[in-house]
């Protein structure tokens, strides 16, 4: 959870999570509809499909218990380097290096290594110079005290150097360097995204679809959506994008205002526009019928919802009151 997410949100939905599955073997056995409802709200949902995978493939092929070297964590769904390392030194007193956003500006600095962190070659170089320091006896309370180093002292920005207790071996601060390291290749600006969102509306229910999975909010449940240019005609994209939902409708409204969302790599502007359905010249499902629901819009809560979708059912609940 705390991979691209910040200590005081994940805390709660933690507590939540360990609640709905105390055990590996309950998460295991769970559907992945509810993992994903647990995990509502802290986005990037390949993390909780990873995690149920991983607790499969814990009780499958390791008898219920967590591996505890570091290349056997590594097989496991959604772990990478850094979380094998920790996992294995932290939890089973294995010697390994975790390198985090923390244990690289340290490691970086202490070296005085210029290259930028982004490059896998970079971290490579980190990782190996700070495995060389493990001590064999404490390789738990080394990744710590690595990591709080970095939290704490060598910060981002104005590190206090003054405080620090291995300033005696920072080439960085020796060659006035640390406050620039590590180095960051510049960022890609997001794509920016125009999205028609559907709200189709049948007898007090609004229809929502289920996200394919992998793909972006995959496995958690939409409005009907489409990417708009900017010179296409929204009255008309809905009249169209409503024929491919089967969908003839009455009358709809287009909202005054937009829904801004930013995920990883885009900058999205969704229209949310309201549809009265007129009737349905078809069963409003396009392929699987298990994908597609009507639900009141104060029901969808049971259901798999990212952030985005909230703040699209919140813009359709405002309009109501308008």
């Amino acid at each position: 959870m705390l991979q691209q997410t910040v200590v005081a949100t994940v805390i709660p939905y933690y507590l939540r999570f360990l609640r709905a599955f105390p055990t590996v073997g309950d998460l295991a056995r769970a559907d992945e509809a509810q993992v994903l409802h647990a995990w509502s709200g802290l986005g990037y949902y390949s993390r909780a499909r990873s995690l149920k995978r991983a607790a499969q493939m814990v009780v499958d092929e390791f008898g219920g218990a967590l591996p505890s070297t570091e290349a056997d964590l590594l097989r496991l769904p959604g772990v990478g380097p850094y979380t094998a390392a920790a996992v294995a030194s932290i939890g089973f007193g294995r010697v390994a290096f975790a390198l985090d956003g923390n244990a690289i500006r340290v490691m970086s600095r202490l070296a005085n290594h210029h290259g930028f962190l982004d490059d896998e070659a970079t971290k490579t170089e980190l990782r190996a110079q700070g495995l060389a320091l493990v001590p064999k006896g404490r390789p738990g309370d080394f990744a710590q005290a690595v990591m709080e180093l970095g939290a704490r002292v060598c910060v981002p920005r104005n590190p206090k150097c003054s405080e620090c207790p291995v300033a005696a071996m920072c080439e960085g601060l020796a060659k006035n360097t640390a406050a620039q390291l590590p180095r960051r290749k510049p960022r890609r600006p997001k794509k920016p995204v125009n999205m028609l969102c559907l709200a189709v509306m049948h007898r007090g229910k609004v229809l929502l679809q289920k996200q394919p999975s992998p793909g972006l909010l995959g496995g958690t449940w939409t409005l009907p959506s489409i990417e708009l240019a900017l010179q296409d005609d929204v009255q008309a994209a809905v009249v169209a994008f409503a024929k491919t939902l089967g969908i003839s409708t009455q009358k709809h409204t287009v909202a005054t205002s937009r829904v801004h969302h930013v995920f990883t790599h885009l900058d999205v502007w969704a229209t949310v526009v309201t549809a009265w359905v007129g009737r349905l010249t078809k069963p409003a499902t396009t392929g699987d019928t298990s994908a597609q629901i009507w639900l009141p819009c104060d029901k969808a809560s049971t259901l798999p919802l990212a952030s985005f979708t909230k703040k699209l059912l919140a813009c359709i609940e405002a309009s109501k009151q308008v």
